[in-house]
């Protein structure tokens, strides 16, 4: 289903809290402000300004004129920030404008010597925190994409045979670069683009052995053996700009060691965010929440246990709320979590899921099998 401008009423509210004539944004190609507030991409420099309940679209005539429902869209190329100031001229009188602190420095200049006040706003920040019923539905269906990709790598492991510890697959030694291919077949048949973040390792691991026939593409390859811990991570894009993220270790002949005490430490975490996390919870403490209980397990905080377990996801991977500052998770929001123990001569063990917040409480997208046995996929 096609996505349409967005966030109009956040801005409304913003404009009357602040008491500011007007907002304006200033953004190109593949910006998610900027597709969010119009529901679209532009290969140029495009401005946006909302007044009054008002949006408008300025836009360069090297691009035809999109029609966007609710918007105002004329072709004018003037410079962005005299373009701005020609819309906040013919609507309202000077005064205060609110804009994101990234505004282009010439065009704030522009619009100070047009006689306006700039203001910085968060408002696009918070409203893309809280996600819609269209955008959740956007993140599930990227999510079920994202588990359909990992369940091939998993199908992979599963059926791989070994020949003196390495494994085989289809004829062949399997390596990291094989299967990160195969997902993103997978993940292209689903109808959803990789985005060029899968990544295969092994954790961490000093690489041993360079795939032949594989740099071509990655010169990282490394052809996998039956203790490795396999880390498979995808974060495919949707049709309406929408991610999703997911990640699976895999070790298809555990020796029950330490992997095996990582992988405990980090589902436990990964259960520890279902408990805390909800409506009002504060975003930080659940992010400590989610690292103190990994580091329970006999792992050093500091050196061991990842210090970046998630946050906010939509059209970006990473936005509002982090799980590491001070806010207030909400009914609406969804946010990548991530568990992850690190260790130089025994890998990675990492598992990355999208968790939404509802007014009941939080849940996993999709909850994903989170065994470290690659068999566990096919029950």
């Amino acid at each position: 289903m096609p996505f349409g401008p967005r966030g109009g009423d956040a801005l409304d509210a913003a404009l009357d809290d602040r008491d500011a004539l007007g907002f304006v944004f200033i953004g190109r190609g593949p910006d998610p402000n900027l597709r969010y507030l119009t529901g679209r991409e532009f290969d140029t420099t495009v401005v946006y300004v909302r007044i009054a309940g008002e949006s408008y679209l300025r836009v360069p005539s090297t691009i035809e004129t999109p029609e966007i429902p609710g918007v105002s869209v004329r072709i004018d190329d003037k410079p962005p920030g005299k373009a701005a100031a020609a819309v906040l001229e013919a609507e309202t009188d000077n005064g205060t404008v609110l804009a994101p602190q990234t505004i282009p420095h010439d065009a704030a200049l522009h619009l100070e010597s047009a006689g306006y006040d700039l203001a910085s706003t968060p408002v696009l920040d918070d409203a893309r925190a809280v996600k819609d019923d269209d955008e959740r539905a956007a993140i599930e269906t990227v999510q079920r994409a994202a588990r359909r990709g990992i369940a091939r790598a998993a199908e992979i492991l599963a059926d791989a045979t070994t020949d003196d510890r390495t494994l085989v697959w289809d004829g062949a030694p399997l390596s990291t670069e094989r299967i990160r291919r195969q997902v993103n077949v997978a993940l292209a048949i689903e109808g959803v683009d990789a985005a060029g973040a899968t990544t295969v390792d092994i954790g961490g691991r000093t690489e041993r052995e360079t795939a032949e026939g594989d740099s071509d593409h990655d010169t990282s390859a490394v052809v996998l053996r039956a203790d490795d811990p396999v880390v498979v991570s995808v974060a495919p894009r949707g049709r309406d700009g929408y991610r999703g993220a997911l990640a699976r270790t895999f070790v298809v002949d555990a020796d029950g060691g330490w992997e095996r005490r990582a992988h405990v430490a980090c589902d436990a975490a990964r259960d520890v965010a279902l408990v805390e996390a909800g409506p009002g919870a504060d975003a930080a403490f659940v992010g400590s929440e989610i690292r103190a209980e990994t580091a329970a397990f006999g792992f050093s905080p500091s050196e061991e246990v990842a210090r970046d377990v998630g946050g906010g996801i939509g059209l970006s991977l990473r936005e509002s709320p982090p799980l590491d500052g001070d806010t207030e998770l909400a009914a609406g929001n969804v946010v990548r979590v991530r568990t992850a123990v690190s260790d130089p001569e025994n890998g990675r063990i990492e598992l990355v899921d999208v968790m939404a917040i509802d007014d009941d409480g939080p849940m996993f997208l999709g909850d994903p099998p989170t065994s470290l046995d690659p068999a566990a996929w096919s029950q």
